[in-house]
């Protein structure tokens, strides 16, 4: 391939990239949600919070009173609580103390648990009851610490790593000091047991039996909406078709299974996928003008990445892939793929439409048969905590 050539093709794939990058921005910035805040003086405001899957915790939003109208940082002087209607989810102000114990460093004693510096957030509340209430804070790392309310004073419950030097060697430390914290700090009520895992769910269900809160009746909140990482299964169907040199597919159509990675918190609309892709009995003297004719699967493996725009029901998605045929039956693929989704649960997409490779080789040409496929994502990570 000629340098020019060359050149050219670079632009191109980078031009498409910033494009995909773009799109992504202006369509990414976090969805509207029905909301209202509280003043530090108890008065009410209903509105529109901007949320876009907090990776750590705010220390302030963007509010509306209108969903068209014009946005305003609004902080803990405006606005001492709010609370996001679609999530069910409340969020308080507090000042906390911030323990600067450092996973990349490796100690010699052991680091201090007294707070050096503070900062004032909004911290998500897990349960709440008429004696205490559970808070997460989000830190800069993504990381949950937990804090417990109890009589007015707001406490820490201590979970750190650490790594500390003994001997000449280097060992990982865990300071769980939550696990006796809570039992004294809630030990007016009933004996509730041992303190289990250092997660919402965990921690929420011990604050509710001390609250004399029916934990099966209960709903658990869990992690924020959005804030993991999901895995999807998916089914994929639909007709396809290709042209190259000597090879002439027309339509025919094509099944596949396959897994989607998305992406936790701020980058939730991102996600990676891998295909299988299969097109059965397939007559060779349609496809190679072979003499004599049999019958085969063409099978195809995929690598894709792309990004959902918007926070609707109804989300267009855009993304690219690299498309390469087992057994080699046509040249391999890298081009985009476009499509549009309902609650990234049912998708209609177009894919193979583009080839970049083309500029490279001589076989193909650039715009080609589409694709054309229906698509339906079941959430692993849902599946598996209903059987829990």
């Amino acid at each position: 391939m000629s340098s020019g050539l060359r050149r050219k093709s670079h632009c191109v794939l980078v031009g498409a990239l910033v494009i995909l990058m773009a799109f992504s921005r202006s369509f990414g910035q976090g969805k509207m949600l029905n909301s209202y805040i509280v003043s530090p003086q108890g008065d009410t405001v209903r509105g529109f919070i901007r949320y876009d899957g907090w990776g750590t915790s705010p220390m302030a939003i963007d509010f509306t009173k209108e969903k068209d109208g014009g946005i305003e940082k609004v902080g803990p002087d405006i606005a001492a609580k709010f609370y996001l209607a679609p999530l069910s989810e409340h969020y308080v102000s507090k000042r906390i103390g911030i323990l600067n114990i450092d996973l990349s460093k490796t100690y010699e004693l052991a680091p201090s648990l007294e707070a050096k510096d503070s900062v004032t957030v909004y911290l998500r509340e897990i349960t709440s009851g008429p004696k205490a209430t559970l808070l997460e804070y989000l830190d800069p790392t993504e990381q949950s610490h937990f804090f417990l309310e109890k009589d007015g004073k707001l406490t820490e419950l201590f979970n750190y790593p650490f790594y500390r030097l003994t001997g000449g060697k280097k060992y990982l430390i865990q300071y769980d000091e939550y696990v006796r914290q809570l039992p004294v700090l809630l030990g007016d009520g009933a004996d509730n047991g041992p303190v289990r895992g250092y997660s919402a769910k965990e921690l929420g269900r011990y604050v509710d039996r001390y609250n004399g809160v029916n934990t099966s009746r209960k709903q658990s909140k869990g992690v924020a909406a959005e804030s993991e990482m999901e895995i999807d299964a998916f089914v994929m169907g639909g007709i396809e078709a290709w042209e190259e040199t000597d090879v002439n597919l027309g339509a025919t159509p094509t099944f596949g299974v396959g897994l989607r990675v998305n992406l936790p918190r701020r980058f939730h609309n991102r996600y990676f996928k891998i295909l299988f892709a299969t097109m059965p009995g397939i007559s060779v003297s349609k496809v190679y003008n072979y003499i004599p004719d049999e019958k085969i699967s063409l099978n195809t493996l995929e690598l894709g990445a792309g990004t959902y725009m918007g926070s609707g029901d109804f989300r267009p998605n855009i993304g690219f892939e690299y498309s390469f045929p087992l057994d080699s039956w046509r040249t391999s693929i890298l081009g985009p793929h476009v499509g549009v989704s309902f609650r990234r649960q049912f998708s209609f997409e177009v894919s193979h439409f583009a080839n970049f490779s083309s500029l490279v080789s001589d076989e193909v040409t650039f715009f080609n048969r589409p694709r054309i496929s229906l698509n339906y994502y079941l959430n692993l990570n849902k599946l598996f905590k209903s059987r829990k």
